[in-house]
């Protein structure tokens, strides 16, 4: 038999946030379980690049709902509410959806965590099953005491999402450990479930290393990752000696709180050894990614709650990476269970930066990176991450939850 499920998100081709491709994976390898996907989500957003050859990828048994942003809307109720304004639109397609086909489920997904509120609204009003998956904290792991009016208002509503949500999905284990501390009477219902990423045809290490071990960072470095405590590390490492001549490849936009990334890399003489494009699509970014050397991820200082979405493209690339993270966060801890080369370095930390590179340098130039245990990178291949999805619903249909959530949970209000 096959189920429906409806997806509501703000992030599904051809928008090409990274987002996106957690969506995109659940249209892909859902049917495959028995489960027929409906979208609803805008087919562009005024902050999100577009990539129109990810479209290409939405499998035509996928029914997508485009409902357009209101960029007509006031400007300043627009400023005021960004993600807000869009939720009646969302609310009267999805309220339409309902009449028509009544789905078997409904899972919301963000950020923005918004988007929950119709997940919300259609439990109360329609009593569909709700699974709610939050690829980042919204309040909890993130605001800090005492919360400011507009942070109260976000926490009552995660309140009552943790409350009468079915399911509530953490992409990472911290995550999902969070909510289980936030909230331990609902710590049954929260699940992880990572993202994830589709095997090349092979994740073999090439033995081709030409001499100059090439560095790649593929994406956008948002504001907040900081690429210049590599740069430092890189330019100790040229005068020590490493074990063969480094070059990085940043291949995206990067976001300096002030200043530009050329100057900088200039005033680290750093100019011959470094390299910034634009952004790539999708597809050729995957492929600059199993051709390089070594892989480079950027995360925020601090945080232990969350992974950036391209380690897993990195994953499914099976070179090795140099994940400038907290020691004890999400990201090094997806890494470990990996299998993949690595090396984990604080994000500020220079010297510990330096060391992790030239340990990984050295061992790419002497031919001894271990190639990956497939078994091991199975668990994070998406097609696995969706068939673990299709078996969490199944269960939430088969439980035939009626009464309200909030009691069981003990939040309401």
């Amino acid at each position: 038999m096959t189920r429906k499920l409806l997806l509501v998100t703000y992030h599904f081709p051809p928008s090409a946030a990274s987002g996106t491709f957690r969506m995109l994976s659940f249209a892909r390898h859902l049917p495959r379980f028995g489960w027929q996907v409906e979208v609803v989500a805008p087919p562009e957003s005024p902050w999100d690049p577009v990539d129109a050859a990810l479209a290409a990828q939405v499998p035509p048994e996928t029914v997508y709902h485009a409902v357009a942003y209101p960029k007509r809307w006031p400007r300043l109720l627009r400023i005021a509410a960004p993600y807000a304004v869009w939720l009646p639109r969302a609310w009267r397609a999805c309220r339409g959806i309902v009449r028509r086909e009544r789905p078997d489920l409904v899972l919301t997904s963000g950020p923005p965590h918004i988007v929950h509120l119709i997940g919300l609204w259609l439990r109360r009003t329609a009593r569909l099953p709700w699974v709610a998956d939050f690829r980042d904290p919204w309040i909890s792991g993130v605001a800090k005491t005492p919360l400011r009016l507009g942070q109260r208002w976000y926490r009552y509503w995660e309140r009552q999402v943790m409350a009468h949500a079915d399911r509530v999905i953490g992409n990472a284990p911290n995550a999902s450990r969070m909510f289980w501390e936030t909230y331990p009477r609902c710590a049954d219902k929260v699940i992880t479930l990572t993202n994830g990423f589709d095997p090349r045809p092979t994740t073999e290490i090439p033995t081709r290393f030409g001499g100059v071990v090439r560095m790649l960072h593929a994406g956008e470095i948002y504001w907040g990752r900081d690429p210049l405590p590599l740069l430092d590390a890189m330019a100790a490492l040229k005068q020590a000696g490493p074990a063969a001549p480094v070059r990085l490849e940043v291949v995206g936009t990067v976001h300096l709180p002030s200043g530009d990334l050329p100057t900088e890399i200039a005033r680290r003489n750093l100019g011959a050894d470094v390299s910034v494009t634009g952004q790539l699509p999708y597809q050729a970014a995957v492929d600059e990614m199993t051709r390089a050397d070594l892989l480079v991820l950027f995360d925020t200082p601090g945080r232990k709650i969350g992974v950036p979405a391209k380690l897993y493209e990195y994953l499914g690339a099976g070179r090795p990476v140099l994940a400038l993270a907290e020691p004890d966060g999400d990201t090094a801890q997806v890494l470990k269970e990996s299998g993949v080369c690595h090396r984990i370095a604080p994000p500020k930390d220079v010297p510990r930066i330096a060391q992790a590179m030239a340990e990984l340098v050295r061992e790419i130039a002497g031919g001894v990176v271990p190639a990956p245990d497939p078994e091991r990178l199975r668990r994070f291949t998406r097609e696995s991450i969706a068939e673990e999805l299709a078996e969490v619903m199944e269960q939430v249909i088969a439980q035939d939850v009626t009464a309200p959530q909030a009691l069981a949970c003990g939040l309401e209000g």
